[in-house]
């Protein structure tokens, strides 16, 4: 205990420095420090960058042994803000899961049954922890899934937003738009019948399954429906 709080104080002291310096903005009045600070965040950016040309094996690796170590960055000190709950009940979705939201959340989703497109906005919360502007900065992924009629979510399709740090001052609404490419015959015919579905957002780690727990996103599990 003695050694995470030595860890916190630490981290704040660093936050101030660089806010100090003009590096970072500060945080929206009334938001906690995140269980993990930006120079975490950089760090994960870098390596998963250099990896960038890997084949899709040694990423993945690489992925999972970078998300085993900092997983416990998911879990920040404070729980989701009502108002990004009222926001997504208001969209029809319900929150399933939720990693860290400091940085971005996800509160809405939709599907566009004729172009077979889910488009997906990310509020962006904070002007740092993305990564250095313009490039390398780093990727806000979404993964869709529809549920197939044994109630079982299969992936559909996912794309990502590129995103980094930024001098003015947030938020931001980002979208992450994809085309359902695989596992066709969920989303087809175009009969009008409903589907539950569920979009995964995570902060430069993409989603590999329905059920995967980003360290810094959410989900969304709503329904879409067949219409012609």
């Amino acid at each position: 205990m003695a050694q995470i709080q030595k860890s916190r104080t630490i981290r704040a002291a660093h936050w101030l420095m660089l806010a100090a310096a003009g590096l970072v903005g500060i945080p929206q009045t009334g938001t906690a420090a995140p269980a993990c600070g930006p120079e975490i965040k950089a760090e994960i950016a870098k390596q998963l960058n250099s990896a960038a040309n890997l084949p899709e094996a040694e990423q993945l690796k690489l992925q999972a042994q970078l998300y085993e170590q900092y997983q416990f960055c998911a879990k920040d000190d404070t729980p989701p803000a009502s108002a990004f709950l009222t926001a997504a009940r208001m969209c029809g979705a319900a929150v399933g899961y939720t990693g860290s939201l400091f940085y971005e959340e996800m509160s809405c989703c939709g599907y566009d049954p004729q172009r077979r497109t889910f488009a997906c906005p990310v509020k962006v919360k904070q002007n740092f922890g993305f990564g250095p502007a313009p490039n390398p900065g780093s990727r806000e992924y979404v993964l869709n899934c529809v549920a197939d009629d044994a109630g079982v979510l299969r992936p559909v399709g996912y794309d990502s937003v590129h995103l980094a740090d930024s001098r003015l001052r947030p938020t931001w609404q980002f979208a992450v738009v994809a085309n359902a490419v695989d596992h066709l015959g969920l989303v087809q015919p175009m009969n009008g019948g409903l589907r539950r579905a569920r979009s995964i957002l995570s902060w430069d780690f993409k989603p590999t399954d329905c059920d995967y727990k980003p360290i810094w996103g959410n989900w969304l599990d709503y329904r879409i429906r067949l219409d012609q």
